[in-house]
């Protein structure tokens, strides 16, 4: 039950996380495809915290898919 717990609390922080960064993304340059909504939602939590650290040089969002594409390799 425990496991199971923990599990759920991690889950619930990674959408959270995942949540705040498209937010902030989609505010900075506007709509986003929902590919790249849905890569940035794939990501592990460690990911997320990358990206949330990352995106703050990003220019555009060209450089959004360019992290993403390096970081799925």
């Amino acid at each position: 039950m425990q496991i199971g717990l923990e599990r759920g609390l991690e889950e619930g922080e990674q959408k959270g996380e995942a949540t705040v960064i498209i937010i902030l993304i989609t505010h900075r340059f506007g709509n986003i495809s929902e590919e790249i909504e849905a890569k940035i939602r794939s990501l592990s939590l460690s990911q997320l915290n990358e990206l949330a650290i990352a995106q703050l040089d990003f220019t555009s969002v060209d450089d959004v898919m360019n992290w993403l594409s390096k970081s799925q390799n």
